[in-house]
């Protein structure tokens, strides 16, 4: 399931402080080097059901100052931790778990905005 994030989709910021951040938020780092896909586990105890709310990012362009990559922020998205015996299609991500979610993609669009503002200051 896609989620709205227009604060944080396109966002491009370098990829040694998104990586730090979104692990110090509890995401792990999967994918190749050159697209790196965050992911963390959402628990539903209402229905003890777990899902993954997912950020991709792609490599964007690598800052020729510091020689530092960037990445930009793709459409992050939830999905279900597979059961062996559920079928996808029979589960629906409960709204509880899609706010949880959105919630925290508004904490990580705050600290990247912060992050940004900083560094606008720091070059005017």
């Amino acid at each position: 399931m896609q989620l709205r994030s227009k604060s944080l989709t396109g966002v491009v910021q370098s990829l040694s402080f998104v990586d730090n951040m979104l692990r110090q938020q509890g995401f792990r780092r999967g994918g190749e080097e050159h697209a790196p896909l965050y992911d963390v586990v959402i628990f539903d105890s209402a229905t003890s059901i777990s899902y993954y709310l997912r950020i991709p990012t792609s490599v964007s362009l690598t800052c020729e100052g510091t020689g530092e990559k960037t990445v930009k922020i793709g459409r992050p998205y939830l999905e279900t931790k597979l059961l062996a015996h559920k079928s996808v299609k029979d589960l629906i991500i409960p709204e509880a778990v899609q706010r949880a979610a959105e919630h925290k993609l508004a904490e990580i669009a705050d600290y990247l905005a912060s992050a940004a503002s900083a560094t606008h200051e720091r070059l005017t």
